[in-house]
């Protein structure tokens, strides 16, 4: 029988960070970190407390690009910041006034709040909120599963998956740049 407690495993691999969470001495900003999530995806074992969660903080620096969703009914969807997207969704702790997005989903693959998109510097990214179905990227011949504990980046051409929901992702760039 194994001694480990279930759940948070200090000998696994360790979390892989975006190079825009750390500055020239690897140390994280404290306005990205956010230590009260303590539970993550359904299948997934609780995280370590004293792991951050990570959300990048502030507007973009520049306005140069832009972000469209497609939806699986041809809609596009301007991403001007924070968007909430799920069967029915509700505002999310820590993103006031964020747009909420309905997708129609007939098999319920997606979750009422399935998932957050992010603009940041120029870049969109994605968390899963602890969806039933789970978030993928899909992009560049590989698929890339989201956790719930740190946003992940969305290349241009990819196709984000929302249980089997198909979210396309188009960046745009501004004429006036």
């Amino acid at each position: 029988m194994d001694d480990q407690p279930p759940g948070y495993f200090p000998n696994d691999e360790p979390v892989l960070r975006p190079p825009w969470l750390q500055d020239g001495d690897g140390v994280l900003p404290s306005e990205l970190i956010d230590t009260r999530t303590k539970l993550v995806g359904r299948g997934l074992p609780p995280r370590d407390p004293s792991e951050p969660v990570f959300f990048p903080g502030g507007s973009p620096r520049h306005n140069s690009v832009g972000w469209v969703l497609l939806l699986a009914d041809g809609e596009r969807v301007s991403v001007d910041g924070p968007i909430v997207v799920g069967r029915k969704p509700y505002d999310v702790e820590g993103f006031p006034g964020a747009r909420l997005v309905a997708v129609e989903d007939r098999e319920k693959t997606v979750s009422k709040n399935h998932a957050i998109l992010l603009p940041y510097d120029g870049g969109l990214f994605v968390l899963d909120l602890n969806s039933t179905n789970g978030v993928a990227v899909v992009a560049n011949r590989s698929r890339r599963t989201v956790t719930s504990t740190e946003f992940s980046p969305v290349p241009d051409g990819a196709v984000i998956e929302l249980g089997s929901y198909l979210l396309g992702v188009d960046h745009v760039v501004d004429a006036d740049s």
